[in-house]
């Protein structure tokens, strides 16, 4: 799997509509029949996470809907609620049909399962 990162190398995205995104950290493992990718999505919801797979580009946005109140004044301010954005090349060894994606306290985990030719596969040797 060809995880290109298909955004510049810059932390923040703009949306066509203005919306401005942060690049959401991403840990991602292989093992012999998938592959795992865990986001970590401070302050979204499930509801506002959307993921897509298009041209084989697998494409996550998660809009942040809280916002802070009208009495939250700070004297220092460095939390962002803004949205994360991020899109990854998916290449010929993912089955994009098979994703699956679970959402618990801020942590999405995609399972990407591998496509059959690219598993891992024991070869038994025969002896003679």
């Amino acid at each position: 799997m060809n995880l290109i990162k298909k955004e510049a190398n810059e932390a923040k995205v703009e949306s066509k509509k203005g919306n401005e995104y942060r690049l959401p950290a991403v840990d991602i493992v292989e093992k012999d029949s998938e592959y795992q990718m865990v986001f970590d999505l401070p302050g979204v919801e499930k509801d506002d996470i959307q993921l897509k797979v298009e041209k084989g580009v697998l494409t996550l946005t998660a809009d942040c809907s809280k916002l802070p109140g009208a009495e939250y004044e700070c004297i220092r301010n460095e939390m962002a609620f803004s949205g994360f954005r991020r899109s990854f090349e998916l290449g010929d060894s993912v089955n994009g049909e098979g994703i699956a994606a679970d959402y618990r306290n801020g942590t999405l985990k995609l399972t990407l399962p591998k496509r059959e030719e690219q598993k891992t596969r024991q070869i038994q040797i025969r002896v003679e």
